[in-house]
């Protein structure tokens, strides 16, 4: 039951209150704290906040604004005395300075200069550091007014922007035997990385390791396998499988390499869509649909655009229609190939929903295209494409099927972009092969992966996709 303090006991409390001493404090052995002195509610108000932008000009811009997160919620752990906010607020905001508004059974108190001093809704506090609060109330047994234990009091920031990217790179990482790749793609497939190769002097290696949580669990191993003339950019996913191109035929990883179906002429594979395999027979500049059994399908047959080819190194991401589940688009950026010349400055983007029967190519769209670039790749991570080439300058991001590019300058950065970080992933390219690989795996963690010519790795996550626990 709560006691009523009358408004002329309550001045005189106030008035007396810098002689009133903590029950931490006092020569009492055991404490029995009021009831009437526990927080009710907490929240913060309107915080100043750093954003980053481009003027009118087009120049970096720095700014400062207010933004209120008078919204955010606070758990306020009775049995504990906690105060904190599980949400954490952004990197940029500003928290030495906030104005705090909070329920309580009496007065609430915080330390000021080393002094207990009464708290009221003007006040600026600094939540560098965690900050102690107070409740004021009566106690029967000591017959006076004394503080009920303290709360502690957390402000939580993010450490890094939520949209920036986590590097981390392994280094002591290589591939099996020393070998060195001078051309190599990766695939992921169930917790492991495959990496498809040839070394200089043509041999065809493949090597997996396992990753777990944005780390490397296992060393790499090198995979026996006795086929020859292996395409190594159509190596593939399906259905647990890896599947890839050699002799003209389509085989399967297994068994050392073991022919699937009895299909001829195929040359590479673009990707898997609609849990079919996009294979490209470059004698008819086509691409058919074949199953997991090797099985070519009547219907998904498509004719690719006059003057290109797909038998080299590619990147190809198909995903269904928002609008229809039953359409599959399929997108593909390529290297430098036939129909490519040194004065083209943008990126060779195709196009393809699986009720057409012809491919088209997106016509030069500036400043909205993706820059051409040596060894240039794309992936789907987040919900977005990402392009980038070999100089890992800048990504290039596209949120409508690889029509339209941004170039990525506030979060989305290569490490030497940051701001923490001056090293370049062409310091571990050094100047030879690399491939990529994009892995979403839920709460396990969303990762880019970029594997080098000798098997060492650099991962990249967004902060927001980190693992969760």
């Amino acid at each position: 039951m709560k006691i009523r303090i009358l408004p002329v006991l309550v001045a005189g409390v106030m008035a007396a209150s810098a002689f009133l001493s903590s029950c931490l404090g006092n020569d009492y052995g055991d404490i029995e704290y009021p009831s009437e002195s526990s927080i009710k509610s907490f929240s913060v108000g309107t915080l100043h906040q750093t954003f980053y932008g481009k003027d009118s000009k087009g120049n970096d811009s720095v700014y400062v604004d207010t933004v209120s997160y008078a919204d955010v919620p606070f758990t306020i752990d009775q049995i504990n005395r906690r105060i904190y906010n599980k949400d954490s607020l952004p990197k940029e905001v500003d928290i030495t300075r906030v104005v705090t508004s909070i329920s309580a059974d009496n007065a609430v108190y915080y330390e000021k200069n080393g002094k207990d001093t009464i708290w009221s809704s003007a006040d600026s506090l600094d939540f560098t550091n965690n900050i102690t609060l107070k409740v004021m109330a009566y106690s029967k047994i000591q017959n006076n007014f004394v503080f009920g234990e303290p709360y502690t009091v957390t402000l939580n920031v993010h450490k890094l922007n939520p949209d920036s990217l986590v590097w981390k790179h392994f280094g002591d990482k290589k591939f099996e035997n020393n070998s060195i790749l001078t051309e190599q793609k990766a695939i992921y497939n169930n917790e492991e990385i495959y990496v498809f190769g040839k070394t200089a002097n043509g041999e065809f290696k493949v090597n997996k390791a396992s990753v777990t949580r944005g780390n490397i669990t296992s060393d790499w191993e090198e995979v026996a396998i006795n086929t020859t003339d292996v395409n190594i950019y159509s190596a593939t996913a399906l259905n647990g499988k890896i599947y890839y191109i050699a002799n003209d035929e389509l085989y399967t990883l297994e068994n050392q390499g073991t022919k699937v179906g009895n299909l001829t002429g195929l040359t590479n594979i673009l990707c898997v869509s609609n849990n079919y395999l996009m294979v490209y027979k470059k004698a008819e500049n086509e691409i058919v649909s074949i199953d997991s059994e090797g099985n070519e399908l009547s219907e998904g047959k498509s004719k690719f655009v006059s003057g290109y080819d797909l038998k080299e190194r590619l990147s190809a991401i198909s995903t269904p229609s928002l609008h229809n589940s039953s359409l599959w688009r399929t997108i593909v950026m390529t290297n430098d190939n036939d129909g490519t010349v040194e004065t083209d400055t943008t990126a060779n983007v195709f196009s393809y929903i699986s009720s057409d029967t012809e491919w088209v190519k997106y016509q030069p769209n500036n400043p909205t295209t993706c820059p051409n670039q040596e060894n240039i790749s794309m992936i789907s991570y987040d919900g977005k494409l990402f392009a980038y080439g070999e100089k890992f300058d800048y990504f290039y991001s596209s949120t409508d099927n690889g029509l339209n590019w941004k170039k990525e300058e506030e979060y989305m950065l290569f490490p030497d972009k940051q701001k923490e970080s001056s090293i370049s992933l062409e310091t571990y390219r050094n100047g030879g092969s690399y491939s990529t690989v994009s892995e979403e795996n839920g709460n396990k963690g969303s990762f880019i992966w970029f594997i080098w010519q000798d098997g060492s790795m650099t991962r990249a996550c967004l902060n927001r996709l980190l693992p969760k626990e």
